[in-house]
């Protein structure tokens, strides 16, 4: 087998490798004849891992030895990470995205420290009772890995209570299906599944004392007032680009993102049409761009923004499930969120069988199961091409005669014979537990018909993630969308809107470019306020 780190890889793992205070010991057990590929990977992976520091001891048992009974292992592969110490386990290979799960595992053992806040870290000492947290990810789940870091962040801070079991759906088949997952990451706690998709912070950590679901809510303010000319709400690629430009051109920024860095293009499985690369996975490109940006602002994940006030001196107070803000200016990159189809069966079957993100939900399906993509645009194309190169039976439903993606996408389609349902729409996602059904619709022929299925893929358009806009009085499109100027100026001084909430041509390199533009107006307009003595724009 081919290296599994690549040298500029291995370099990097060494300067972070570099920094750890105490060893960290690896243990895996594997088992011939289940998951062999899988195996195989682990082991290699292990031994790569322990050569590039001298902190990091590995040692590899059968599943059938007297090792693997003492730690009572039943499946394969399983890592455990200093055992005794703690109680962290890696149920299946941690490939891809998982495999920075594992590298982030390692030095926060290493530390005796989690990633978690000061209060969260304070509030896990209150906890009285046992906890088994698994959390169900999958390689190419981008979200995966925070989640991740949440959980093991708990079972460091409170080895003697928390215990984490990290399960990769794909080689855990029996167990995922014994908690219905068919969508990552999924998080249960002492058996009772506490939530799908990531978490914030503060909600992980009350679902680790109630165990169960939580709703969000606001905790107490971390530290004083954090003071910056600019304060950017969202980290997709316009957000990103807005600081880079901004702290260049003086202004002292921050960056607050609710959920992942790079938003929608973080789950696009590939980009052909960013300048500079001809084909690169979207989440590579957001990581790229992150990397970029951080060499000059803070990005804060996982903290959404609650609250923006305009003071009567033009400044802006701003309020998130952490902390609070002053600013003199104001970004929304926000972005815009997938559309529902609003048919029975699609909310109750979420994270069962129904998905918004086949990057994250589609390495479930790969051993042919037969899933639908719902939509004739770019995204459910491109969705639909990448199911069917991991292996899944994909069929595209359409509700027009014509398929509106671009035409280099649709001779991709028809090369690899991915069937389209023309003039069909969905009635119904049916099941019990998980999707196994859809009543559809053929709208020429005028009849319904049921489809057996394992899942249904939704990737028809977006709706403008506006809230903040709203709250603060900003004026909208009919369809919800920032209406701004040439210079990404909103109708409200010093708020500024870039990327996909502002509706046009949503596409990377716009975003890019609106990102730019509004940091150099920002820049403009701190030094020479337009708005004085002129009223608001619109």
């Amino acid at each position: 087998m081919e290296p599994v780190l690549t040298d500029d890889v291995k370099e990097v793992l060494k300067k972070e490798f570099a920094s750890l205070k105490r060893d960290v010991r690896l243990l895996l057990f594997t088992k011939s004849g289940v998951n062999d590929k899988f195996n195989e990977y682990a082991k290699k992976l292990c031994r790569e891992l322990s050569k590039l520091s001298h902190r990091i001891d590995y040692k590899h048992h059968r599943a059938d030895s007297k090792e693997a009974k003492r730690y009572d292992i039943t499946t394969s592969p399983v890592l455990i990470i200093n055992p005794g110490e703690y109680d962290i386990r890696f149920l299946g290979a941690p490939a891809g995205e998982e495999g920075r799960s594992l590298i982030a595992a390692i030095v926060m053992v290493s530390h005796g420290q989690g990633m978690l806040a000061e209060e969260s870290r304070k509030r896990l000492k209150e906890l009285d009772e046992q906890r088994e947290v698994m959390v169900f990810v999958s390689p190419t789940c981008p979200y995966c890995p925070q989640q991740v870091g949440y959980a093991v962040s708990a079972a460091v801070e409170q080895p003697e209570k928390v215990s984490v079991r990290i399960v990769e759906i794909y080689e855990n088949r029996v167990l995922a299906e014994r908690f219905s997952v068919v969508s990552v990451p999924q998080t249960v706690v002492n058996g009772n599944i506490v939530a799908t998709g990531l978490q914030p912070e503060e909600v992980f950590v009350d679902s680790l004392f109630s165990g169960a679901p939580v709703e969000m809510k606001l905790p107490s303010v971390r530290r004083g007032v954090i003071k910056r000319d600019l304060v950017i709400v969202g980290a997709g690629p316009g957000g990103l680009t807005t600081a880079i430009y901004a702290e260049r051109a003086g202004l002292s920024t921050i960056v607050l993102e609710r959920a992942n860095i790079g938003g929608q293009v973080a789950v696009t499985p590939v980009v052909e049409n960013y300048p500079g690369y001809t084909r690169i996975p979207g989440k590579v490109l957001m990581d790229m761009m992150a990397q970029q940006a951080l060499q000059y602002t803070e990005i804060h994940q996982g903290e959404e923004v609650l609250e923006i006030k305009r003071t009567r001196k033009g400044l802006f107070n701003i309020k998130t499930t952490a902390n609070k803000y002053q600013a003199k200016a104001v970004v929304l990159a926000t972005g815009a969120e997938h559309k529902r189809l609003g048919v029975p069966g699609e909310k109750r079957f979420f994270g069962r069988g129904v998905s918004y993100c086949a990057t994250c939900d589609g390495y479930f399906f790969r051993d042919g199961k037969k899933v639908i993509m719902v939509g004739g645009g770019n995204s459910a194309v491109t969705e639909a091409l990448y199911l069917e190169s991991i292996g899944v039976d994909v069929t595209l439903v359409h509700r027009r005669q014509t398929l509106r993606a671009e035409a280099r996408l649709q001779e991709n389609l028809k090369e690899r014979r991915i069937p389209v349902l023309y003039n069909t729409v969905v009635e119904e996602i049916m099941g019990e537990a998980v999707v196994n059904a859809v009543r559809l619709r053929d709208l020429k022929k005028d009849r319904s018909y049921i489809m057996d299925v394992d899942g249904v893929f939704i990737a028809i358009g977006y709706e403008p993630v506006n809230g903040l806009a709203k709250q603060i009085g900003l004026k909208l499109t009919e369809e919800g969308y920032i209406v701004v100027d040439e210079r990404q100026r909103t109708s409200m001084p010093g708020v500024y809107a870039v990327g996909d909430v502002t509706g046009g041509i949503k596409q990377i390199v716009t975003a890019v470019s609106q990102g730019s533009v509004a940091a150099i107006t920002a820049f403009e307009d701190l030094m020479s306020p337009y708005w004085k003595g002129k009223g608001d724009m619109f």
